[in-house]
């Protein structure tokens, strides 16, 4: 007769544990995948230099490319940090994109973590405030 009190609390813990799951995982998405829009340019004096990627015991991973790290900024003009990499044509890494040149503006969708993706844009189509804020107005 006890058996069904037992049951109900065993199948209420595991509701309530898939619901923390499932919180838990939605939050990770958004934080990691969810990007916003940002606006940066490659600054005229960036060194260009390709250097092999390293992994995070400072070995030589293989590929080369040039890692952006870059200030990017908002519709509202606030500022984020942003690093990507973008690894030579024929290192066999590359998703076919070119390296951004110095002076070459970018939009950047940036995630909490992440940049998700980024482009090539042209100045006319940056907001007022991020352009003034890229521009050091």
């Amino acid at each position: 007769m006890k058996r069904k009190p037992i049951m109900w609390v065993i199948w209420i813990m595991a509701a309530v544990l898939l619901l923390a799951i499932a919180v838990w995982g939605k939050q990770y998405y958004e934080n990691r995948y969810v990007g916003a829009d940002y606006y940066s340019m490659v600054p005229l004096n960036y060194d260009m230099t390709p250097s092999a990627m390293l992994d995070k015991d400072g070995k030589e991973t293989g590929p080369t490319g040039i890692t952006y790290n870059l200030t990017a900024y908002n519709n509202q003009g606030e500022d984020k940090a942003v690093s990507f990499t973008v690894y030579d044509p024929d290192s066999g890494y590359s998703r076919g994109e070119k390296q951004p040149q110095p002076g070459t503006y970018l939009w950047i969708s940036a995630s909490k973590q992440i940049v998700v993706r980024w482009d090539v844009t042209d100045e006319h189509s940056i907001p007022e405030k991020a352009l003034k804020r890229i521009k050091g107005d």
